[in-house]
């Protein structure tokens, strides 16, 4: 499990820290409008996500790859 921390304010996007069930950091990630990049602990770039107009959420790997999508199906109230 991944726990998120946040740090906000920074004008290049939004940056976000992960550690494990141990406490240990794990990665990072920036999200810039509708784009998020990935990082592994070692600072290696690891993938890419991208909300869609249609609001899905589009995943790609470290080589540009799609690898899957992901929608909300919580209804709206």
């Amino acid at each position: 499990m991944l726990l998120p921390s946040l740090a906000f304010g920074q004008s290049s996007g939004t940056l976000r820290s992960f550690y494990d069930s141990r406490g240990s950091f794990a990665g990072s990630s920036v999200t810039r409008g509708n784009s998020t990049s990935f990082t592994d602990r070692n600072g290696r770039f690891d993938g890419t996500s991208i909300r869609n107009s249609d609001g899905t959420t589009s995943f790609y790997d470290r080589n540009g790859r799609f690898t899957g999508s992901v929608s909300n199906t919580t209804p709206r109230r």
